[in-house]
């Protein structure tokens, strides 16, 4: 069963952390396109929804506030090893919905 989130509590440039049982999700809004990551660094176990949003020439990544891995809010890839889990996203009028079973 998916997340479902009001798209308006959500505002672009927002981040929020949803919840499904023991699984932590971070979501972000970046110029009004929705990402969903596991909220775990790969790496360390860092919060990545407190991390640092850039944009980048490959599109937006988020930086661990830990150690600083970047991770791609597309794809989850990093130039490190590992990669962070990202949720598929639908958007449909004023609900976001992840589907916390389908990796995008």
């Amino acid at each position: 069963m998916p997340i479902e989130i009001d798209f308006a509590s959500l505002p672009a440039g927002a981040r929020r952390l949803v919840e499904a049982g023991d699984l932590e999700i971070a979501v972000f809004n970046v110029d009004g396109r929705i990402y969903a990551l596991g909220n775990r660094c790969p790496h360390r176990g860092g919060p990545l929804i407190r991390g640092t949003l850039q944009e980048t020439e490959a599109g937006p990544v988020v930086r661990c506030p830990m150690h600083g891995w970047s991770f791609s809010l597309a794809t989850g890839e990093s130039a490190r090893p590992g990669r962070a889990t990202v949720y598929a996203v639908c958007v449909e009028g004023d609900v976001v919905s992840i589907d916390v079973e389908a990796e995008a």
